[in-house]
């Protein structure tokens, strides 16, 4: 007898059928298998481990609204039955997408100078489409990795960082991570309550690598937010994917004038997706960077995990550009 193939898909009519009123431990069981959790955004993003073989996706919603639906009447228990119809709506709200999943913690871990990688905990509210900021994003997972290769920009033991629009975190933490650095992270205040509790519950991993960093409310188009001298600028200022719309190049390169250090050692480094449709905003940041007299000291691309599948069900990889900016060098005496 030919060995069984339990690399392949399970079809949903493997699955225990409610006519045959199974148990309420089989159910939940069952259930607890088929918890779909978001793509991983890159190699070092750890996920729980999935269920053992995949389940082919054809009939699987339907299966998951016939127990949301069903009385069960065979099962006596009340309690039981609650816990099975939450998992049945937890599993379907899993495959309709990010905006439809709740809460949920994340973890990455993250290249330092000395000892393990720092494991950074992160969590995301569910996604809605005014706040973008409560989701990580693949720009800020491939940013947090390479902070360690840009080190070589950090010209201070020990750096004051400003992050813009740090959303969840991660880049920032990162930051204190890797440079052991005192980095004040910055985001509109509707995400601030998220991002501070972030920050605070890695407080003992950035500690154990030397950082340390606090949240702050920072609205782009809030002029009068500003440093009172000098000493109040950044050395070393971040930001990962902060183009959403034609305002923020012109928003985003004001802030940072307003904020990065007139010393030449003084770094904007940014990690941008090359998605479609986002072209003039990319080539208006560059314009207006090159206005206030910075030039690019180094740049890349790469490629990332997205959040999402294509059209044929693959998760999608999308392209990456990262760079390192500098005050230009005053033109030599002619």
């Amino acid at each position: 007898m030919p060995e069984a193939e339990d690399h392949l898909p399970m079809h949903v009519h493997d699955l225990p059928q409610l006519y045959t009123k199974p148990s309420a431990s089989v159910l939940l069981h069952t259930l607890d298998g088929l918890e779909q959790k978001p793509p991983s955004l890159s190699n070092v993003m750890q996920d729980r481990d999935g269920p053992l073989r995949q389940i082919y996706p054809n009939g699987l919603p339907g299966y998951l609204t016939s127990i949301i639906s069903s009385s069960l009447h065979w099962i006596v228990d009340e309690d039981l039955k609650e816990q099975i119809w939450t998992a049945a709506s937890a599993r379907l709200s899993e495959r309709s997408g990010r905006t439809a999943m709740p809460s949920m913690m994340r973890a990455f871990d993250v290249p330092v100078s000395k000892g393990p990688n720092a494991r950074i905990q992160l969590a995301e509210p569910s996604l809605t489409s005014d706040n973008l900021g409560l989701k990580t994003w693949t720009s800020s997972v491939l940013l947090s990795r390479r902070l360690i290769s840009l080190h070589r920009h950090v010209h201070q033991p020990h750096p004051r960082v400003l992050e813009l629009g740090a959303g969840t975190g991660l880049v920032g933490i990162a930051a204190a991570c890797c440079w052991a650095a005192s980095v004040t992270l910055t985001d509109l205040p509707e995400i601030l309550p998220n991002l501070q509790g972030n920050i605070d519950n890695n407080n003992k991993v950035m500690e154990a690598c030397g950082g340390n960093a606090h949240g702050l409310p920072l609205d782009w188009a809030d002029d009068t937010n500003c440093p009172e001298d000098d000493d109040g600028r950044y050395s070393i200022i971040l930001a990962a994917d902060p183009l959403y719309s034609s305002d923020h190049p012109k928003m985003l390169v004001e802030t940072l004038q307003r904020w990065i250090g007139h010393t030449a050692d003084a770094r904007f480094i940014i990690e941008l997706p090359l998605r479609d449709g986002y072209e003039q905003e990319r080539e208006d940041l560059k314009t207006r960077l090159s206005d206030i007299g910075l030039e690019v000291a180094e740049e890349g691309y790469e490629h990332g995990a997205e959040d999402w599948e294509n059209r044929v069900g693959e998760q999608a990889v999308g392209k990456y550009w990262w760079t390192v900016w500098c005050h230009r060098a005053p033109a030599p005496d002619a």
